[in-house]
């Protein structure tokens, strides 16, 4: 485990960038209501730019059935959480209470890769999508996506392990972070 807000069983954290003029990028505003989708698309606030989110996210790669890569970050981190759709994939989108099964890689901005699912057998890892076991770029950043689907996530630090970073170091105190997810499917939480 990470640290006490754990993202998912260890080791187990995604990054998901999207290619350029290929997906959708928004912050953490589009999201307001669950995951609904947003009709617009919105640069990378804070001081990174819209070219720099998207050119992480162009090398991230388009294919599913592979790790993706992800290339060393430069320049200033976003301010804000922002999310690129490289592939939309189809279906229900998965919204909060849902159980999530995704395959996932971590790194942090200015830095290298921290952990990978696709690093383990099996590679996905399945969780729900609640408050209180994820950090909040998750909470915030995984609604809406359809099955199939690979997403760019950069997170804050404030939105992910914060001041503290983890207790193993990995992530070091107030870092930025960087994943790569891929939505394997979302199964809705049993009503009743």
């Amino acid at each position: 485990m990470l640290s006490p807000r754990r993202l998912i069983p260890v080791p187990l954290v995604l990054l998901a960038l999207a290619g350029a003029g290929c997906g959708e990028e928004r912050t953490a505003k589009d999201v307001k209501d669950g995951g609904a989708e947003s009709a617009a698309t919105e640069s990378a606030g804070g001081g990174a730019s819209s070219a720099s989110v998207d050119a992480l996210a162009a090398a991230v790669g388009k294919d599913v059935s592979k790790a993706p890569t992800i290339p060393a970050t430069k320049g200033e981190a976003p301010a804000d959480l922002v999310q690129k759709d490289v592939v939309v994939g189809d279906g229900e989108a998965a919204k909060l209470g849902d159980t999530v099964d995704v395959r996932y890689t971590l790194a942090v901005w200015g830095g290298e890769k921290v952990e990978s699912s696709w690093d383990s057998t099996p590679n996905n890892v399945a969780f729900p999508l609640e408050k209180g076991g994820l950090i909040d770029g998750w909470i915030n950043g995984v609604p809406g996506m359809k099955p199939g689907g690979r997403r760019v996530l950069v997170v804050p630090a404030e939105q992910g392990y914060g001041d503290q970073g983890t207790p193993n170091g990995s992530v070091p105190p107030g870092a930025t972070l960087v994943f790569v997810i891929d939505l394997v499917k979302a199964t809705p939480k049993p009503q009743g």
